[in-house]
């Protein structure tokens, strides 16, 4: 059987560019997202601290919901490199580390 040309479809490709580009993510950090050892930790860090960092320096108040790497270091899950973020913060300080978005 001849093999046929590969065919190029831009869709596809950047689909999965973005699904390597989260594995290669997963696969840095200490722990994954579904790990129960950083759930725990995750759990711990919401219930000791629950609003939102970012937001209180601003005199806002808003529920954490996720808990950020101060340091970028997913390896370094010391309790004073971990901060609680609402979604919008958090999202805005991966953008702005990673170089994506808006600045």
């Amino acid at each position: 059987m001849p093999d046929l040309a590969p065919v190029h479809n831009a869709r596809k490709t950047k689909h999965l560019s973005e699904i390597d580009r989260a594995r290669r993510n997963s696969a840095k950090r200490c722990y994954s997202t579904s790990d129960p050892t950083w759930r725990r930790l995750r759990a711990v860090v919401l219930a000791s601290e629950p609003l939102c960092r970012d937001c209180r320096r601003r005199g806002r108040i808003t529920s954490a919901v996720a808990v950020d790497h101060i340091d970028g270091d997913t390896f370094n899950n010391l309790r004073s490199n971990l901060c609680p973020l609402c979604t919008p913060c958090h999202t805005r300080k991966t953008n702005r580390e990673d170089g994506a978005g808006f600045r």
